[in-house]
């Protein structure tokens, strides 16, 4: 069983189904003070705030599942202040494989991340992260799901939903779905969302129902919008139909869908087609990142001008928070198979 958790432009993509405003009157962990609009909808107001301290860290995007090749993706918070990557492999004929999540924001300096996920979708006060948890089997030798087999993956998703929230084998069987042309592997999900955004070592994470073949949100907030199941068994495929659930339980609202993600396309991983690693420089505030042969290193501003460079680490930066505590990019893999791709996407955490 499988539980399956640069010049760069933007487009809509497969997790497209989503935000860009917010809840009305919800002031816990949100990034800056809400304002109405007179739709209805929240705009995220700017606001002065200061980065957290933080310690030196590497946190690998992905370490869960691989494809023939993996697309990266990524979209900073209104005011630049988070971050939200994700690392998306494809199989044989771009077969569905899911993805991983991670989320990083300056204000606690904290990073919350989740392997196996079909989907990802930051709310639009960019304070919580919806996801479709994935679950895949393979049909093996006999080309056959058994039935009891949907009992461990049910298990495995009721364990991160927590004991009040039941996830049975019957019905996660009952939202499944075929995730391969070539041979025989059902595809299912749950949909959760975590409160991101807290000064908390463990995001709190909420079940809200089964289904997240994609995610997205209400543009008020309070309900996520989920995608049931896809079109075709190919990764980027759309969902066939989407349903509304209230994200903290209780009745939906009325309010119209966020507007689209919008993500920047990066690089893709591919063992056959090397990435180019590009000398490049990029800007924070007070801080310059640059990557030049296959190293990172950073220099801060001073009353004496700029400091000399501090290095980061290995591989090639890709984007940055507004402050220069994160930073996205593509950085070699130590534990890559020949067949599988040399690089990775990772976030550095820098001081």
């Amino acid at each position: 069983m499988l539980l399956c958790a640069c010049s760069a432009h933007e487009e809509q993509t497969k997790d497209s189904v989503s935000t860009a405003r917010v809840p009305p009157g919800s002031g816990a962990g949100v990034p800056g003070r809400n304002s109405a609009s007179s739709d209805g909808c929240i705009v995220v107001a700017r606001e002065a705030w200061t980065p957290a301290n933080v310690g030196a860290a590497t946190f690998v995007v992905n370490r869960a599942t691989r494809g023939m090749a993996a697309r990266v993706r990524w979209v900073l918070a209104p005011d630049s202040s988070a971050i939200l990557v994700v690392e998306d492999p494809a199989g044989v004929e771009n077969e569905a494989v899911p993805d991983g999540v991670l989320y990083a924001t300056e204000r606690t300096g904290r990073t919350w991340r989740m392997d196996s996920v079909w989907s990802a979708s930051p709310s639009p006060d960019w304070s919580r992260v919806a996801v479709g948890r994935a679950v895949m089997l393979g049909g093996g030798k006999e080309q056959v799901v058994a039935p009891a087999r949907w009992g461990g993956a049910a298990a495995a998703l009721a364990a991160i939903a927590g004991p009040q929230r039941a996830i049975t084998a019957d019905s996660l069987r009952a939202h499944s779905y075929p995730v391969s042309g070539m041979a025989v592997a059902e595809g299912a999900a749950a949909t959760f969302v975590a409160e991101v955004a807290r000064d908390e070592r463990d995001a709190p994470i909420r079940f809200v129902a089964l289904d997240g073949w994609r995610v997205g949100w209400s543009c008020d907030g309070r309900d996520v919008l989920i995608g049931v199941r896809p079109e075709r068994v190919q990764d980027d495929a759309p969902a066939k139909a989407t349903r509304r659930v209230a994200a903290g339980g209780g009745s939906t609202s009325a309010a119209e869908p966020a507007q689209p993600v919008a993500w920047v396309e990066g690089p893709t991983l591919d063992i056959s087609v090397p990435i180019t690693r590009d000398a490049r420089t990029l800007h924070a505030r007070g801080r310059i990142i640059e990557g030049k042969a296959d190293r990172i290193t950073v220099r801060d501003s001073s009353t004496g001008g700029w400091s000399s460079a501090r290095d980061v680490g290995p591989g090639m930066p890709l984007a940055v928070t507004r402050s220069g505590r994160f930073v996205l990019a593509i950085a070699p893999r130590t534990d890559a198979k020949r067949y599988e791709s040399p690089d990775h996407a990772v976030v550095y955490r820098v001081p």
